[in-house]
């Protein structure tokens, strides 16, 4: 399986991504992956160890002659995002990613393809299997579950690690060097539900779905202004005064914008014409002529569903407040940076909504480079919720990175890029989370810059990494390592 990727250059990286690609590794799942990267250092570094939060760790002497450089330290994450299309048939707990060529990308057959950062740790494999690379001493950092809470970054303990200088391996442009990053926060909302019983004499019960939106990374294509499905269905549902709801769901990952939602609700018989004509009007008016720019395939579908002969659905007091919240709760942008010209400094995105035992759940993920304004955005959605009878509460909140452009292994990176293909490489911060913000601050002194291959539309069904940024990718770390600092 998957064969069609070890003929393509350089083969050492594909033949590393390939394995990854065997192994099921979903963020909170990554035994296996974990199991078979210490093994890998086993045979290939000079040390490798877990360490107390589940991270691998290598370590590998500098080759001859390197000795008075700079350690460098390559870091990156094993764990990825599990999404698919909706008639994908694939279990992310065991199956195995398909991989497939097509016109320059790699990408999956109907899933994520886990390029994002498989990678990064593929590229780390090829460094410390690779024994014609010139390099210094070397660490490498593998860390766990960093797509749903940073969890393995977290757990690094302070002065683990003994290189001052850090490579993360976890970008997505194959010209850009990163100097920085937003912080995050998780916002959890909850809101028991108030329900009545309906006779359901002369009602058709009825599955409303938004489908085909492409979502997106909630930190990377925030600014795009791509629609969220959850958003669209109450947008839709908001519009309609003679239905009644029962459940909805919308989103199944944190960081994701989400592609799809679903409601169930129901609807008079004499008024499903009315329906009918509302749906048609939504899909032309909002969802293509809205949003077919950046999601040409959105759809919005209605099934009929069996109906019981009691059911119950929210008291209409209930669906009103329920509505203002969805509705009301920022998603997206909330501002742009006055210092850096592009650049998102605040957005939050309405990530999963689900109704569990009688209780509305929703999180939330908050992006900022500015803890002050973060601070302000949390205060208005804990305000708005709670007006509205929910409790608000925050978790897994970790620094931003803090840029420094004068940085020694940028400068040395710069030149370095130059040199090897003959144009300037772009230095910008981004609004995407990295790692390397919470593992700078537990190594005072130590400085980084993150890289990687070019990939597309990353946390979705349709990510692809582009098949030539993968050599550039790995020539550049190569040079990179030959030529560290003195000490």
């Amino acid at each position: 399986m998957n064969e069609n990727i070890l003929e393509l250059e350089p083969k050492i990286i594909w033949k590393n991504f390939r394995e990854l690609t065997l192994i099921p590794r979903p963020s909170k799942h990554e035994e296996k992956i974990t199991d078979f990267l210490k093994k890998f250092g086993d045979k290939y570094a000079d040390k490798s160890y877990f360490d107390k939060a589940g991270n691998v760790v290598y370590f590998k002497h500098a080759t001859p002659g390197m000795e008075n450089r700079e350690p460098i330290v390559l870091q990156a994450h094993c764990d990825m995002v599990p999404q698919k299309d909706s008639n994908k048939k694939h279990d992310f707990l065991s199956d195995p990613i398909t991989t497939l060529v097509k016109d320059g990308f790699v990408c999956a057959d109907g899933t994520t393809l886990g390029a994002d950062d498989g990678m990064g740790v593929a590229a780390i494999m090829s460094v410390f299997e690779d024994n014609t690379l010139e390099h210094p001493d070397i660490e490498a950092l593998i860390t766990i579950d960093e797509e749903t809470g940073l969890t393995g970054a977290n757990g690094v303990e302070e002065n683990e690690l003994h290189g001052k200088i850090l490579l993360n391996l976890d970008s997505e442009e194959d010209n850009i060097f990163y100097i920085g990053c937003a912080g995050g926060v998780n916002i959890h909302i909850s809101k028991k539900l108030d329900y009545e019983e309906l006779n359901t004499n002369n009602y058709q019960k009825l599955k409303v779905k938004i489908i085909g939106l492409n979502g997106g990374h909630s930190g990377g294509d925030i600014h795009k202004n791509r629609p969220n499905a959850t958003k669209v269905l109450f947008r839709f549902l908001s519009g309609i005064n003679f239905i009644k709801i029962s459940t909805f769901c919308g989103g199944n990952m944190h960081n994701a914008i989400p592609r799809e939602a679903e409601a169930e609700i129901f609807v008079q018989k004499s008024d499903l014409e009315q329906l009918n004509k509302a749906v048609k009007n939504f899909q032309k008016e909002i969802i293509d002529t809205e949003c077919g720019k950046s999601d040409p395939d959105g759809k919005i579908l209605v099934e009929n569903l069996n109906c019981e002969n009691n059911e119950k659905v929210l008291t209409q007091e209930c669906f009103k407040n329920v509505k203002v919240m969805i509705n009301t709760i920022i998603s997206g942008v909330f501002a742009m940076s006055a210092d850096m010209e592009g650049l998102v400094e605040t957005s939050n995105n309405l990530s999963i909504t689900e109704v569990k035992d009688g209780e509305l759940q929703i999180l939330s993920f908050l992006r900022s480079s500015v803890k002050t304004q973060s601070d302000y955005l949390k205060n208005i959605i804990k305000d708005l919720t709670e007006y509205l009878g929910a409790t608000c509460k925050f978790s897994d909140e970790y620094p931003g990175w803090k840029a420094n452009p004068d940085s020694k292994i940028l400068s040395q990176a710069e030149k370095i890029y130059e040199r090897l293909f003959n144009e300037k490489p772009i230095v910008k911060a981004i609004h995407a989370g990295l790692e390397c913000g919470i593992i700078t601050d537990k190594h005072p002194g130590m400085e980084a810059i993150s890289l990687g291959p070019t990939m597309y539309s990353v946390h979705t069904p349709t990510e692809r990494v582009e098949i030539k940024s993968v050599a550039k990718f790995y020539k550049l770390i190569s040079e990179i390592l030959k030529n560290s600092p003195l000490k």
